[in-house]
């Protein structure tokens, strides 16, 4: 009976230590998890940014596409 304890008990003893184990390794998953969330999240402003730049460089190029059409009137004006 003394052998079945003491085996329960080392068997008590690996399982608490396995525990330990496991959750270090959930901390460190949980830590991971967060510097990944938040990389996707800088990442995710940075798209946005770029995009709204994008769209400024559109406009500005439909603007100034506006404008080569207004001068080339104007220099066809003076043709001889």
């Amino acid at each position: 009976m003394a052998n079945g304890v003491q085996r329960i008990s080392l068997n008590l003893g690996d399982i608490a230590g396995n525990s330990h184990d496991i959750n270090k390794s959930i901390e460190e998953i949980a830590a991971i998890s967060e510097e990944s969330a938040a990389g996707i999240e800088e990442t995710s402003a940075s798209v946005q940014e770029t995009a709204s730049s994008m769209e400024e460089v559109s406009a500005s190029a439909v603007h100034l596409t506006g404008l080569a059409g207004d001068l080339k009137q104007l220099v066809n004006r003076f043709k001889l």
